[in-house]
């Protein structure tokens, strides 16, 4: 296979785990305020501490999600309208610089990890009601 063949196949499955971590962080979330315990009188959704940081890191790794397209999106169009007021033609070859892609590179494996995490405790959170 040729290096654009491997390239696509990184975008494809790259495409496919932020799809998937999205949505489990979402799942993730539903699975959290199944668990919530307390008086619902009070004025608020208690949830036990433990499962609050499992929120969190869900939460944070949507936040991440959205700044990883917010900054792709806005690297990725300013790159090329400058190219564009340079009147750089639409077919030319260009070379991007190395360092416009760390930060969504930065955004992705955030989201990835802190979505890891989070099930990892919620795991350990729910194996411990169990036994």
């Amino acid at each position: 296979m040729k290096l654009s063949d491997y390239r696509q196949e990184y975008y494809g499955y790259s495409a496919k785990l932020s799809e998937i971590t999205r949505q489990l962080n979402f799942a993730g979330i539903a699975i959290i305020w199944i668990f919530r315990v307390g008086d619902k009188n009070g004025g608020g959704i208690p949830f036990a501490p433990s499962l609050l940081w499992v929120l969190y890191l869900f939460a944070v790794s949507l936040a991440f999600d959205l700044g990883h397209y917010i900054y792709a999106t806005a690297a990725w169009g300013l790159f090329c309208r400058r190219k564009e007021k340079a009147g750089v033609k639409e077919d030319k070859v260009l070379k991007a610089p190395i360092k416009i892609n760390w930060p969504t590179l930065g955004f992705f494996w955030g989201k990835v990890c802190l979505n890891v995490v989070g099930y990892l405790a919620l795991i350990v959170y729910i194996a411990g009601k169990l036994g």
